[in-house]
């Protein structure tokens, strides 16, 4: 065997042997939209209802993040999710005839499922059967395991 196919071999051994999650990446390595979707997914059941159910997820933007005082890669995907909750959600928050609701619930009819400073962080109801569009993003985070996602997710 040749000196050039031996250190080829050893060069591509100690990629495969190499302890972080890039060294056996080699295409399409960030985050997807099925991913995105997930995150969405896992968030919309954890926030609202574990029986909400994903009817359309379209992602508008994919947008790389420049986190270099971080030390790590972000990207964010930009969507629209639509969510059916065919029991509702947080029924305990619904609002009474004057229209308020009990301490630790919202009124608010903005829905959202990002980590960020316009969610909404009190408990918000939705109504059985319900069909809610979501204009939202999610972001993940480069880890040395893979991505991040908001859900807290190794992808």
């Amino acid at each position: 065997m040749s000196k050039s196919k031996i250190v080829a071999a050893a060069l591509l051994a100690a990629s495969l042997t190499a302890g972080r999650a890039e060294a056996f990446c080699l295409f399409s390595c960030e985050p997807t939209a099925d991913n995105a979707r997930s995150v969405f997914e896992n968030r919309l059941k954890k926030k609202f209802d574990p029986d909400a159910k994903v009817t359309s997820f379209e992602v508008s933007r994919f947008w790389r993040l420049d986190v270099e005082g971080a030390g790590h890669a972000g990207v964010e995907f930009y969507f629209t999710g639509t969510a059916e909750f065919p029991k509702g959600a947080n029924l305990d928050c619904k609002p009474d005839a004057t229209g308020a609701v009990k301490a630790g619930c919202s009124t608010s009819q903005y829905f959202s499922t990002t980590v960020s400073n316009q969610e909404i962080r009190d408990r918000q109801y939705i109504e059985p059967g319900a069909k809610i569009e979501f204009k939202d993003e999610t972001r993940f985070d480069q880890d040395p395991k893979g991505w991040k996602g908001q859900d807290g997710n190794i992808y």
